[in-house]
C-alpha cells in the first residue's frame, strides 16, 4: 500500500504502518481486532503499541475487562515529526563536528539555479551561532532569491538564534549612515554601511562555523559554492574583521 510506503519513509518501520492504517480505519479497537485488520499476529501487535505510544500516535482507555487503543490524528505526525527534528537540532553541531576533521584537504560544495543557492542559504541556519556577511548589492540578486529571503530565510535565522552581523551598501542616500554600524537587536542583526560609491563586492560573502559560501546572482551563472576550511574560514574572518573596522 503506498500510504504504507509514506509512513515508513517519514521514520515508522512497516509493522508501525500496518497498525496505524489499521487502527484509523477501524476507529477504537482491540488488539485482536487491530492483528486482524493488520494480518500481524497479536503478541506482536502488544510490541508495536508500545512503539506507536512513544511516538505519541496512539491512545489507551479501557472498555470494561478490555484495553482500546484510538490511533491519533494524523495532525500528530506533525509532531513525531518536529520531535525528531530537534532531537537532529540537538545532535548537528556534535556530527558537524566529526565532518571532514581527519582530511587534509577542504570539502567543496558547488550550487546552481535558484534551488541550489537556497540550499546554501539553508546550510547558514542549521544551528545557532555567528554569520558574517558581505553582502551583494541588491540589484543583482534574483527576485526570487530576494523574496525568499526576507519572507522565509529572515525570519527562521531570528528564530534560530543565528545572529549575523553585515556589511551593506547605504541604499537611504543618508550620507549621516556612511561607514556607520547600526544595531537592530530584535533582528539579532548589525549591519555596516558602506557608501554606495566604490562598494567593492558584486557576489555574496558569508562566513560561518568552518565554512565560507561565495554566491554569485549574476545572469547566466546564478552559481554558488561553499568551502568547508577552517583555514579559510579563519582567512576570511580576518578580512571581514578589517572592513567592518576601517
Amino acid at each position: 500500500m503506498l500510504l504504507e510506503q509514506y509512513l515508513q519513509n517519514i521514520g515508522l518501520d512497516d509493522k508501525e504502518a500496518k497498525i496505524y492504517i489499521a487502527g484509523l480505519q477501524l476507529g477504537p479497537a482491540t488488539v485482536v481486532e487491530l492483528a486482524k485488520a493488520s494480518t500481524i499476529k497479536r503478541s506482536t501487535v502488544y510490541e508495536i503499541i508500545e512503539d506507536l505510544k512513544e511516538k505519541s500516535l496512539v491512545s489507551v482507555t479501557q472498555r470494561g475487562k478490555r484495553k482500546v487503543f484510538t490511533m491519533q490524528e494524523p495532525d500528530n505526525l506533525l509532531l513525531f515529526l518536529k520531535q525528531k527534528e530537534n532531537v537532529l537540532k540537538q545532535i548537528l553541531p556534535d556530527l558537524e563536528a566529526l565532518k571532514n576533521t581527519s582530511a587534509k584537504k577542504p570539502a567543496i560544495r558547488i550550487f546552481e539555479g535558484i534551488s541550489g543557492l537556497q540550499q546554501i542559504y539553508e546550510d547558514m541556519i542549521k544551528i545557532p551561532g555567528e554569520l558574517l556577511a558581505l553582502a551583494a548589492p541588491k540589484e543583482k540578486i534574483s527576485p526570487k532569491i530576494f523574496d525568499y529571503l526576507v519572507q522565509s530565510w529572515e525570519p527562521r535565522r531570528i528564530a534560530g538564534e543565528v545572529k549575523m552581523r553585515r556589511i551593506n551598501i547605504n541604499y537611504d542616500n543618508d550620507w549621516q549612515l556612511n561607514n556607520r554600524k547600526v544595531e537592530r537587536l530584535e533582528e539579532l542583526e548589525e549591519v555596516y554601511y558602506w557608501p554606495q560609491r566604490g562598494y567593492p563586492f558584486t557576489v555574496g560573502i558569508y562566513i560561518y562555523r568552518k565554512k565560507v559560501a561565495f554566491v554569485s546572482f549574476s545572469e547566466g551563472e546564478l552559481v554558488g559554492i561553499i568551502i568547508r576550511s577552517p583555514e579559510i574560514n579563519a582567512t576570511l574572518k580576518m578580512m571581514f574583521e578589517m572592513f567592518w573596522n576601517r
